[in-house]
């Protein structure tokens, strides 16, 4: 009678000092998942931190092109800022920002800021509306909507044809003290405006579109400081990076302003747009 080898046999013998093979069970495998999602929560602030930090970095190096682009066209003219909304001509819709072109290298790469939630609608308005100096699409060509930017010129300076219609100055060779002469702000954005037609067309048409009213801001204080702030607000953004905002000095140079600053300011009366202080 023939035998088997013991290798031979259905079921092998394990060897000795060597543990059975198995899998993971159910609760170690819930224990993995739960540390891996710990660490995912953990990372997840530092990627949204990092990447914020890093629109805030794009968003200031953007707005001081932006101020050495209106310097360089000064230089170029001599000293005369571009011209903005009422001028002589009533050519309100024709953004200053365009005519930067030919001294930046590409305007449309650093005219909007990342974190300006109104960013699209500022550089594409409302194509198909019909509206005029909202649709880039309006038959009437000197009609057309003119692709904005997420900055906004110091009212103070008069980028105005006349300086006569501001209390500001139109020449950047009058100002004694370019460090300390706010340019540009960031210009306020309100995410409500997104939901409804009508307000996107009222925020394209605005009076305030493409520059401040700021000498008019602290004409309510000391009475009404609470008035002051609601003015400042209404027209730039104060809170946009993390409680603070970027302002552009007339050297070129850009500081990230906190929101509590400019309340200090306030409620000191500071008038901190206005220039050569």
């Amino acid at each position: 009678m023939q035998h088997s080898s013991p290798s031979s046999c259905r079921f092998a013998r394990v060897r000795p000092g060597l543990a059975p093979a198995r899998g993971f069970t159910l609760v170690e495998l819930l224990v993995v998942v739960a540390i891996i999602g710990g660490l995912i929560g953990l990372l997840l602030p530092a990627v949204q931190s990092a990447r914020a930090a890093a629109r805030r970095t794009q968003c200031s190096v953007n707005i001081r092109e932006v101020a050495l682009g209106i310097i360089i066209y000064a230089d170029a003219h001599r000293g005369r800022f571009p011209s903005r909304t009422h001028t002589d001509d009533d050519d309100r819709y024709l953004h200053w920002i365009e005519q930067l072109a030919p001294f930046v290298e590409n305007v449309d790469l650093i005219r909007l800021c990342p974190d300006d939630p109104l960013g699209s609608l500022r550089m594409n308005g409302l194509p198909g509306s019909g509206i005029e100096f909202v649709d880039p699409l309006h038959p009437d060509e000197e009609k057309r909507f003119s692709p904005q930017t997420s900055y906004v010129a110091n009212g103070y300076l008069s980028f105005d044809d006349q300086a006569a219609r501001s209390k500001g100055i139109n020449d950047l060779d009058k100002l004694i003290a370019r460090s300390k002469t706010v340019m540009l702000f960031e210009k306020a954005s309100d995410p409500a405006v997104l939901a409804d037609t009508e307000l996107q067309k009222n925020e394209l048409l605005a009076s305030h579109f493409d520059h401040t009213h700021s000498p008019t801001w602290f004409r309510w204080y000391p009475h009404m400081p609470t008035r002051v702030l609601d003015d400042i607000t209404a027209e730039i953004q104060i809170d946009r990076h993390s409680g603070g905002s970027h302002f552009a000095y007339a050297d070129g140079h850009v500081a990230l302003i906190s929101e509590d600053a400019i309340a200090n300011w306030i409620s000191a009366g500071y008038d901190f747009a206005k220039p050569n202080q």
